[in-house]
Parts: structure tokens; sequence; C-alpha cells
């Protein structure tokens, strides 16, 4: 005897769920995948990718959020990115004000259990919005990121910086900081 199929869920029955939840969901086409717990690591480059941008964006028009703001990237599908940016004034979903869907950047912090859905499936859902244009990916295990940039055509290009006197540029934004300091008070080098 198979196992029983997995819930499906509706949009609305996910939203009420997710926002009553205190460990929140992706949702993907009627199911719901509660987020993975972080690392001491994740936790603290993610505070200091936050605070680094927030600095660096205060007189730019654009915004700095930490999860729990969720995207909403298809009608049936809805993500947590680690950090987004959204210049200009957010597109929100409803009167929640907890859904949102016109990021310009996301970065994610990789984690063993979701760096290849990071890479991969997630990467494929941000670029279908049209306001997406950068997406930085950052080891917790090595002083390392990955910056994929849209390109006018449409592609996207990929540079990967890394080390102690790396800078992380984030080209669309016009901003460029030491990469180490998203490390500050961590043993990784």
């Amino acid at each position: 005897m198979g196992a029983a199929p997995a819930p499906k869920f509706t949009v609305e029955e996910y939203l009420r769920i997710d926002r009553e939840a205190e460990l929140k969901s992706e949702y993907h086409n009627g199911e719901m995948f509660p987020l993975a717990s972080v690392s001491w690591e994740h936790a603290v480059i993610a505070a200091n990718a936050s605070t680094e941008l927030s600095i660096q964006l205060r007189a730019s028009g654009c915004t700095v959020a930490l999860q729990p703001i969720r995207v909403r990237v298809t009608p049936s599908r809805f993500v947590y990115p680690d950090i987004l940016i959204v210049c200009g004034r957010p597109h929100l979903t409803d009167e929640h004000v907890d859904t949102m869907t016109n990021p310009k950047v996301v970065v994610e912090v990789l984690s063993p259990s979701t760096s290849d859905f990071d890479y991969g499936g997630k990467f494929a859902l941000y670029r279908l919005l049209p306001s997406f244009e950068e997406y930085v990916l950052i080891s917790q295990h090595e002083q390392k990121a990955e910056i994929f940039q849209k390109a006018p055509d449409g592609t996207w290009n990929l540079r990967t910086i890394a080390g102690p006197g790396a800078a992380l540029a984030i080209r669309s934004l016009s901003i460029e900081f030491p990469l180490a300091d998203l490390y500050r008070g961590l043993a990784i080098t």
C-alpha cells in the first residue's frame, strides 16, 4: 500500500494557515513546505548583510526587508527569501501587507538543505518577476558569494567572488562593500 497523498490547499487556505503559523511555509501549487530552521552562521550572515545593505541604501529610495515577507512569484507559488530589496513602492497583494510581488534584488544565505533549490527552482521562480534584476547567493561555510545579474537582453550573467579581500558589488543598486563584512563575528575565512 502506498503513502497517502499530501493534502492540497487553496491559496486562501495557505495564506490563512501561514499567517497564523509560528513556523512559516512556502507554497507550490497546492502544497505547503515548511521553512528549514537556520544555523547560527546563517542568521549572523543574514543580519550582517541586512545591516550593510540598509546602510548602503539609506538615501537610495530602496528598502531592505528580511523574512517573513513572502513573495508571490505566480498566482499559486509563494516563497520566502532571506533578504529582499525593493526600490520604490512595494507592490503588496492585500490588506495584510505581508506578501509582495516586486523585489529588485533577492539575497539568499545558502544552507545545505536548501542550496539546490535556491540555485535551481527558486531562482527560476524569481526570474518570472519583471522587477527582479539581481540574485545574491552567500555561502555560510566560506567567504564566497555568487551573483546572478540580468542583462539588458534578458539573459543572466554569473560572477563569483571569494576570499577576505573580495568586494561584493550589487551592480543593479550601484553599491559595493567588503565581502568579509558579511562574516563579521564568525570564524569563516
